[in-house]
This record gives C-alpha cells, structure tokens and sequence, in this order.
C-alpha cells in the first residue's frame, strides 16, 4: 500500500481527487496485477479513501489478495452500467488518466466533462524513476539474459545469414535463456545502407561481407526490461567514414556515462555525448536522444536528451545510446543500460564497445 500512499500524495499535490488507471505498467507497479487490454475495459479508480476496480466478471479471479472494492459486468449488460454505478454518488474536480495509455473506449465512459480530465502520467514517473533493489536485480537478470543470448550466436552473422533470419535465432535464444515471451520489442537488426535507418525493421536483405551490423535488442525478466546495442563489423574492409564515426560513438557513449551521477541534469548527460559527436562534424547524422529511462517499459522517465532538467538520482536505470546514422552509408549505435547510484554510474550490460570483427 505504500505505493498508493505516494500516489494519493501525488494527487493531493496536484488537486486530483480521483485516479484512474488502465491495464499496463503502471497498474502492474501499483497492484502487481497484470490485466489484458481488450475490448472489456478494464479500470482502477484510486480515490482518497477509496479503492474500486470495474472489471468484467471473468477477470475477477485477480482480485484475490488485493483489498479493493469491485463492480463487474459481463458480456450481456456490458461495461456501462457499471461505470454510472460508479460515479452516480460521485462528483470529483479533476480525474486524473494515463495520457500515454487511456483509449477512448475507457475515456468516454469515466466522464461525461472533458475538462475535469487532467493528465496523470507525471506522478507515476515520479514514482517509477527511483528504482528499488528488487528492481535493480530484475533489470540486471534481463541484461543478462540479453547478453547471453546474443553471445551463443554472433558467430553466424558472416555465414551468410539475412537479417530476419537472425533476428528470428536470436528470438529463440532469448525464449531459451529464460526471457519471457513478452519481449521488451523485436530485435532491430540492421546491415550495411540499412544501418543508417535507427528503427530498421529486418529484411531477406543477406548480411554481406565488409559491413557494419547494428543490432538492438533486449529480454523481459518477470516484467522488467533490459534494451542493449551493439555494432559489429563483418570484415576488415569497412569503409572508413563508418569507421571514423564507430570510434566517436564510442568516445560518445563512454563521454555520457562518465558524466553520469547524482545531481547531474540529464540533458548534460545528453551534451557530454552529442558535443563530442558534434565536434568531429557528424552533428546532423546523430538523430535521436541519448538515452531513456527502462524498467517496466522499454521507454519511461527520465528522458537523457538536450535541454532536459530532470536531476538524475540513485536508482535511476536508463540507457546511454549515442549514434550516428549516414544515409547510402550505414549507421552505428553503442547502448548501455546504465544505474545511478552514491558511488556514480554503474554499467549493467558487460559486453565490450570495441567494434568487434565477425
């Protein structure tokens, strides 16, 4: 209950009487519940004195353990009795919702005045950004786990391979060493011209000899995520602009986590990295953030960016991940997943940064 207790700080604060959280994360954080988004909504309203799911009837099994209030519905009268139940002794001046996760189906039946709705995600990050110990182990298992997997099979990135084909093995890996099926996102990999894309999705394109690799990707340990990044290069004879640029984001990246510490803004995390890529004139091919928070979500609070003020803190987990990216050229990307605590920042992925040879 302690984490309601923070939350229902949060909402005095902010002068919201009325919570209403939907499946995901920040439901599992508070309850450790996990709920299926569907067609049946499914919402948990957290008031000063009070704690109410509405769920539908075959859900209600997973409420056992938990002290809450319940009103269910099932498939023949449908979910909107059970919301004007809810709030017909009710009146609140501001409810509070999960902007980055509440659709319209749960919107349009928790109110009836738009301007009462107020968006909440702020308070969640408040409390989600300072990682606990159980955390921390969860995190690092997920790194693991990771780095494991990728180990068993970066040898078969010369042998001819395409980039869904490997994708697909290393998928299969993560399954083996213990991630859970819900992986944190599909592993990005991406060879050669493809490499200049940040986002790439893999292809039949056949990883060539003499090209650079980048591989993104990461394995779900009991909900918590890690998310790794490495570039790797299959022969001697890479071109050396891309070479150039792998040794600045290497300089980069190791830049940023000697800048990581207590009491540091985050968008100077953000600087220490960017200013040293911006130096060598590869400015403009460095297209995204440093880094994110992780943890529940592969992306969450805090944001490593420029200009961000957010003041980094023991228990912060998140990721430093410079790049550069050199359309009709290829791209590189070095990500590490990172913790603050009172001693400064500590490493949780292992792997090496060198650019290694396959």
């Amino acid at each position: 209950m302690n984490k309601i207790n923070e939350l229902r700080k949060g909402m005095r604060k902010e002068g919201i009487d009325c919570l209403a959280i939907v499946p995901g994360p920040n439901l599992y954080y508070i309850t450790g519940k996990k709920f299926h988004l569907s067609e049946r909504p499914v919402v948990f309203f957290i008031e000063e004195d009070n704690l109410t799911f509405i769920l539908p009837e075959l859900e209600s099994q997973k409420l056992s353990g938990l002290d809450v209030n319940s009103i269910t519905y099932n498939d023949e009268t449908g979910p909107q009795h059970a919301f004007e139940h809810f709030f017909e002794n009710r009146s609140f001046s501001k409810v509070g919702i999960e902007s980055r996760l509440m659709r319209h189906l749960e919107l349009r039946l928790i109110s009836k005045d738009s301007e009462k709705v107020v968006d909440s995600m702020h308070i969640f990050a408040e409390l989600r950004t300072i990682k606990s110990d159980h955390e921390i182990e969860m995190i690092e298992k997920a790194v693991s786990i990771a780095e494991k997997s990728i180990s068993s099979i970066i040898h078969k990135l010369g042998s001819g391979i395409s980039e869904k084909e490997f994708a697909s093995e290393l998928v299969i890996q993560l399954l083996k060493n213990g991630s859970e099926p819900s992986l944190p996102f599909s592993p990005i990999v991406a060879s050669g011209v493809n490499g200049a894309n940040p986002h790439h999705f893999p292809t039949d394109k056949i990883v060539k000899k003499d090209e650079l690799v980048i591989i993104d990707w990461g394995a779900n340990h009991e909900n918590y995520f890690s998310d790794i990044t490495r570039t790797f290069a299959t022969g001697k004879n890479v071109d050396p602009k891309l070479l150039e640029a792998f040794e600045l984001v290497r300089l980069a990246n190791s830049a940023a986590r000697k800048k990581s510490a207590r009491g540091v803004k985050a968008g100077d995390v953000d600087l220490a990295a960017r200013s040293m890529i911006e130096e060598k004139g590869f400015g403009d091919f460095f297209i995204h953030r440093t880094g994110h928070g992780l943890g529940l979500e592969i992306h969450e609070e805090p944001n490593i960016k420029q200009g961000e003020d957010f003041i980094l803190s023991s228990g912060n987990v998140y990721t430093i991940e410079p790049g550069i990216y050199i359309p009709g050229l290829g791209g590189i990307r070095i990500e590490d997943d990172v913790l603050i605590s009172s001693s400064g920042c500590r490493s949780l992925t292992t792997l090496s940064r060198d650019l290694i040879y396959i």
